[in-house]
């Protein structure tokens, strides 16, 4: 899990292969990534320091970089 440089999301990775974004204030699920092969734990998360990209590693050796969705105001 890993939060991102402002603090207003949560994401979090495990056994299922996706990614998932959250809300931090409500808890409320915001996003979910899917791209990491069938049954391949994500086990690593970072954000870029403006929070535009995220990394996430799996235990396959791959690591993607996301282009996050736009944040409305």
């Amino acid at each position: 899990m890993a939060f991102s440089p402002d603090g207003e999301t949560l994401v979090s990775g495990g056994r299922d292969e996706v990614v998932r974004l959250w809300d931090a204030k409500t808890g409320k699920e915001k996003a979910i990534l899917r791209g990491h092969g069938k049954e391949d734990w994500v086990h690593s998360l970072a954000f870029s320091p403006d929070g535009k990209t995220l990394a996430s590693g799996c235990n396959d050796g791959t690591v993607k970089l996301w282009d996050l969705p736009k944040r409305k105001r």
